[in-house]
């Protein structure tokens, strides 16, 4: 099996056909009748009608659908089980109310297929774009596109030139590797994907390929502010994932210095929220001159705590 196509879901019945739709329609389903995609659901302690929704689909596909149910623990723990279980090289992440092209799977099996050896050890995903349901452009294109480049750049020199959503096939092995859930935070029922992502990228330094075609359907303006609901719902899990990236990864204030200043500052808000004092906060950092960078930007966290919690910034 190439590919695991992987869907968390927890109560969206009336739109994981949006899924199920785009896989039924994929132009590239097998080659000499071996199949090349599976589907794989976790489903993340849901009441209402989605196990009755997989079954009849089991019965009904041309593809294999497996359908696995925990009791309601977070998208993270869905995630975790989901890769634990994938049985494809490649894992492509397909949220339970988004769409793909039909040429989506054919695009990536033809482009990893014509990768040499050394370029699937180097590659750790292919990135592509998306589109909104009316069809127009989320975002930029890729300045570069058909080229290996190292994937922290990508995250890094990239983020503010406007991408938009973006969608990545990754190698199954490295997830298995990075997304894994420090025991530390094995209580959080949320922590933000990006600490995940950002494991995978600084840790095990892989390489990206990307492509200016956009497959993913990304349905906006569905579900209300959902930065701040986010936000003010699961404060714990972004302290925790800022705070895990100023102590860990140091380097990066040298390397791309306003995206480790971006979670330091998320570090103090946070943690304000969170009612925490001054020399807790402090004393959580690891080294001096991190704790000089936080009397630094201790006031200009304050200014902007209420914006960023509100979803404003």
């Amino acid at each position: 099996m190439l590919i695991t196509v992987f869907t968390p879901t927890y109560n969206r019945a009336h739109t994981i056909h949006r899924v199920y739709d785009s896989l039924k329609n994929q132009s590239l389903k097998a080659i000499d009748n071996k199949p090349i995609f599976e589907w794989l659901i976790v489903d993340d302690g849901s009441s209402d009608n989605t196990k009755e929704l997989i079954k009849q689909w089991q019965k009904e596909a041309d593809f294999s659908i497996r359908y696995l149910y925990q009791e309601n623990r977070g998208k993270i723990h869905a995630m975790r089980l989901g890769i634990e279980n994938a049985q494809g090289i490649l894992f492509l992440s397909a949220d339970s109310d988004d769409a793909f092209l039909p040429e989506t799977i054919e695009t990536f099996y033809n482009t990893w297929n014509n990768f040499s050896d050394a370029e699937r050890e180097k590659c750790g995903g292919i990135d592509v774009l998306c589109l909104d349901q009316n069809g127009e452009k989320i975002g930029n294109d890729y300045p570069i596109e058909h080229k290996m480049l190292p994937t922290i750049d990508i995250i890094f020199k990239w983020k503010y030139i406007g991408l938009g959503e973006t969608w990545a096939l990754l190698k199954t092995e490295n997830l298995r590797k990075s997304f894994v859930i420090p025991e530390e935070a094995k209580d959080l029922k949320f922590i933000p994907e990006s600490f995940f992502w950002n494991r995978i990228t600084i840790e095990l330094q892989q390489y990206s390929y990307c492509i200016n075609k956009r497959l993913r359907v990304y349905f906006t303006n569905e579900g209300g502010n959902m930065s701040q609901d986010i936000r003010l719902k699961y404060p714990d899990g972004f302290l925790f994932e800022s705070q895990w990236f100023i102590n860990h990864y140091k380097f990066v204030f040298y390397k791309e210095p306003k995206a480790y200043m971006k979670h330091f500052i998320k570090y103090i808000i946070f943690s304000l929220h969170n009612k925490e004092k001054f020399l807790n906060i402090l004393n959580c950092l690891d080294g001096i001159w991190l704790r000089i960078l936080l009397v630094i930007t201790y006031i200009p966290a304050i200014l902007l705590k209420d914006r960023y919690l509100n979803g404003i910034l």
